[in-house]
């Protein structure tokens, strides 16, 4: 229309931000704590993985490894927690009776418990954008294991916030479960530096961000 500006320009900020007031680090204390409430064992390796089950978020590659994996790890827990819409990741639990080291959690309010209470956060998610579940693990101070796509690679550097595995191979995700397992050092240095990193996506920090840009907008149109 005549007399009016035609912008397009393009705005970014990271993500739409996460509560670290709900997502922080808890001590070791804390951590068995919230353990005992919730059924655990301050001896079990727990790995959550917050998706619903279906076939993109890719659930079955890890159970698939189960077996393998609890060969070198006996005390694993393997939580996966969200709607279930693909029933063959239950239907392989308990064709290969993996019930003792997997469990279906479904939906759930209290996820920053889980998150808190966890020794590693998990995705092989074919294809992602942001991953709010993994900044929200990364806030805890917990390392992580993804599979390579451009949501992932965009927050996690590979060997020094965590592992990052081609969707098709298994023995590098098995390798770096493994090695997180035999490393409590490095699961703890990882977890440190993912605390920092999770800072950039504060709501806090995205609330700020779009109101400045909501404010040049405003000021654009009316100048």
């Amino acid at each position: 229309m005549n007399g009016q500006k035609n912008h397009s320009e393009i705005f970014k900020i990271d993500g739409v931000g996460v509560n670290l007031s709900r997502f922080h680090p808890c001590t070791f204390e804390e951590k068995n704590t919230l353990r005992a409430e919730l059924g655990y064992s301050e001896k079990d390796y727990i790995i959550t993985v917050f998706a619903e089950l279906n076939k993109n978020k890719n659930q079955i590659m890890l159970v698939k490894s189960v077996p393998e994996l609890a060969k070198i790890i006996p005390n694993l827990k393997i939580l996966l927690i969200g709607k279930e819409t693909l029933p063959i990741v239950r239907e392989f639990v308990q064709k290969e009776k993996l019930e003792k080291y997997v469990e279906f959690l479904g939906y759930r309010r209290d996820v920053e418990k889980l998150t808190m209470m966890s020794d590693v956060a998990f995705s092989a998610s074919l294809r992602e954008g942001l991953p709010v579940n993994i900044i929200e693990a990364m806030a805890c101070g917990l390392p992580v294991v993804v599979s390579d796509n451009r949501g992932h690679r965009s927050l996690i550097k590979d060997k020094e916030t965590g592992f990052i595995f081609s969707p098709k191979s298994e023995k590098k995700m098995t390798d770096a479960i493994i090695l997180l397992y035999k490393n409590p050092s490095l699961r703890e240095e990882m977890g440190r530096r993912n605390v920092e990193e999770a800072k950039r996506y504060s709501v806090d920090i995205a609330v700020k961000k779009m109101a400045e840009i909501y404010g040049e907008c405003v000021g654009e149109f009316i100048n």
